[in-house]
């Protein structure tokens, strides 16, 4: 199986979503924004003075590596810590006199224990300034979406605008395995591709359909865990599609090649209007991989060659 697709954040979009979360964790009146266009955020874009809590959001540019994605999130925990301290008196007023407990770190994805040994190195550094705004048991922390109920983060991804999911390509080993283990549906594709590439291009063309069928199913998976709804508006646009096509065949027989982009543009279509949050490559990297399915287990098929 292919590892989860990865959501990719822009900083607008996880900020809001950010707010949502905190909502759920902190009660909707506990949690205040400050407003970062105005003068600097203070390193700070959420607070609750109820709970002594104050959080900054922070996504990095996906897909990324694990080591690159824990350099920039030390970096950007080093840059506001500082903040902190160089606005003191002002945050100290936003708190109205609480010392604050925790900052934390919000993050869609934390997966380097070097982040949580830089958090436990900054608790002791910003400890030992004896900032008047921090309390004497202040703890610097890093937190991700494992960390909030699953409801709330299916909640937060319906309020959503753009949704984009990125999934990386199945290893020759994945495929290896996945070609082991599904002799049939191998046999299938081979049988029904071969009509349009011919003998000498079929087995690249097969990968290429096994490729698609994994990383469609990914992205599926992603979207069922983290938006339930949107998941099932696209599994419903897909569904359609496959009655009709089971009931009807396909609406182009002219050639494979010209089934194949009917199939095709008419599954991307129903995608995107299905879920219109969706971006534009999800969408078609669902529909590549439904068609790639509907190949191997029997809805799609193509003339023979003459």
């Amino acid at each position: 199986m292919l590892e989860n697709a990865v959501q990719v954040w822009n900083p607008d979009d996880w900020e809001l979503f950010s707010l949502s979360l905190l909502q759920h964790r902190h009660g909707a009146l506990n949690v205040h924004k400050i407003p970062a266009a105005h003068k600097g955020d203070f390193g700070i874009d959420y607070y609750c003075t109820k709970d002594a809590v104050a959080y900054q959001c922070y996504a990095v540019e996906e897909p990324i590596d694990i080591s690159t994605r824990a350099e920039r999130q030390k970096k950007k925990i080093t840059t506001d810590l500082a903040k902190i301290i160089v606005n003191h008196v002002e945050i100290a007023k936003l708190f109205l006199g609480t010392k604050i407990k925790h900052w934390v770190l919000l993050a869609p994805k934390h997966d380097s224990k070097d982040v949580n040994l830089h958090c436990s190195k900054k608790t002791t550094d910003m400890r030992g300034k004896n900032c008047p705004a921090l309390d004497i048991s202040f703890e610097v922390a890093i937190q991700d979406l494992t960390l909030f109920p699953s409801s709330a983060v299916a909640g937060g991804m319906a309020g959503v605008s753009s949704v984009k999911l990125s999934v990386p390509e199945p290893s020759k080993e994945e495929l290896e395995h996945w070609s082991a283990g599904s002799p049939d549906l191998l046999a299938n594709a081979h049988q029904k591709i071969v009509k349009r590439t011919g003998p000498s291009k079929v087995s690249d063309a097969v990968s290429e359909a096994i490729t698609y069928f994994l990383q469609g199913n990914a992205l599926l998976d992603a979207l069922r865990n983290g938006s339930p709804d949107l998941h099932e508006k696209v599994m419903s646009a897909i569904k359609s599609r496959s009655m009709r096509l089971q009931f009807a065949g396909p609406q182009n027989r002219e050639s494979a090649g010209a089934i194949l982009h009917a199939e095709l543009d008419a599954l991307i279509a129903a995608v995107q209007s299905a879920a219109p949050s969706l971006s534009q490559g999800n969408a078609e990297q669902i529909a590549y991989g439904a068609v790639s399915d509907w190949i191997m287990r029997c809805p799609l098929d193509f003339p023979d060659v003459q």
